[in-house]
């Protein structure tokens, strides 16, 4: 037992990791001990007496560390999920803005750079834009009178190879946009209410209103024919509806009125007022009255306005040329 040393150590080692409470070890291994590093930080911690390893104090670093602490959360997008322990998660998250996958019909990547996947916007095909959080089709800028087609493009020109919805009636000018009558009724003789006087209260007059209305029509029941008819039409797999007021009173001028009539002659339709009874009139969503609603009053003879018509009216003058936004 002479080469045995016995080394008492104490609660003031409390903190050497396999020593918690006063014990007799008969050993001068340092690191059976406990003591396995070579140094510490500014010294906080215990030395062998027997060697130059040290026990090092736990420092906030290495206590985070050990419960999984270890994510910075500062890379583009993150922020830190749950608590911090020093300035360490155990997950990260994106903020809010990074919500957008970016993929699909119209996307072409997501712009700058990605969070966990996400994006705080994405690009957009050719052909689309980035609106309101989505890539949508681009609104074209159409003149009054220029031929619409399908493939959400207008033109002065009849294009055999493309689907023809219409002739545009309304544009928002250099925000694009706007709605697009059928070339030829696809119906005549329909009344706007087939019943006795009826007040809707749908008087709505703006061009937004133009679907709003025909829904508000087609919800009342069958008896208001031409909203309806317009709601059943289906071209281009497109939202048809009976054009508002406004629609109609923005070719209520001779200027307007002639390039409509004219896109309409290109496209090899029925000019409006060119009905075999020699008048046309065109119906709107938009109530007038109790008795009346509003339409377009053509004569093949050039005069045209938008008055009020009789809502049961429905003799062969009375059209349905239903409208499409774009």
């Amino acid at each position: 037992m002479n080469n045995i040393k016995f080394l008492l150590l104490g609660t003031s080692l409390s903190l050497i990791p396999t020593l918690t409470f006063a014990q007799c070890v008969a050993t001068q291994d340092c690191e059976t001990l406990g003591y396995t590093e070579t140094s510490c930080n500014g010294g906080k911690g215990v030395k062998c007496p027997f060697g130059n390893k040290w026990a090092c104090l736990p420092t906030k670093e290495s206590v985070c560390k050990e419960e999984g602490f270890t994510l910075a959360c500062n890379e583009n997008g993150q922020i830190g999920s749950g608590d911090a322990c020093n300035g360490l998660y155990k997950q990260c998250s994106c903020d809010s803005s990074y919500k957008y996958i970016c993929s699909g019909e119209g996307y072409s990547g997501g712009s700058g750079i990605a969070c966990n996947g996400k994006y705080a916007a994405c690009n957009c095909s050719s052909g689309y834009e980035w609106k309101d959080g989505a890539c949508v089709a681009s609104r074209p800028v159409c003149e009054i009178g220029a031929l619409y087609y399908s493939d959400n493009t207008c033109s002065g020109n009849l294009e055999s190879n493309k689907t023809l919805l219409g002739v545009v009636i309304y544009s928002n000018g250099s925000s694009g946009g706007g709605w697009v009558m059928t070339v030829n009724p696809i119906a005549t003789g329909i009344a706007w209410d087939s019943g006795s006087n009826y007040t809707t209260g749908i008087t709505d007059k703006p061009a937004s209103a133009s679907c709003p209305n025909t829904q508000k029509l087609v919800d009342l029941g069958y008896r208001f024919a031409a909203a309806n008819m317009a709601n059943n039409y289906t071209v281009g797999a497109r939202k048809w509806c009976l054009p508002a007021n406004d629609v109609l009173q923005s070719i209520n001028n001779a200027t307007n009125f002639a390039k409509v009539n004219r896109g309409i002659t290109i496209a090899g339709g029925t000019q409006l007022g060119n009905l075999s009874s020699g008048r046309e009139i065109v119906w709107s969503s938009s109530e007038a009255n109790s008795g009346k609603a509003k339409g377009l009053d053509v004569y093949n003879s050039g005069s045209f306005s938008v008055g009020e018509v009789l809502k049961d009216y429905n003799g062969g003058i009375v059209s349905v040329r239903p409208v499409t936004e774009f």
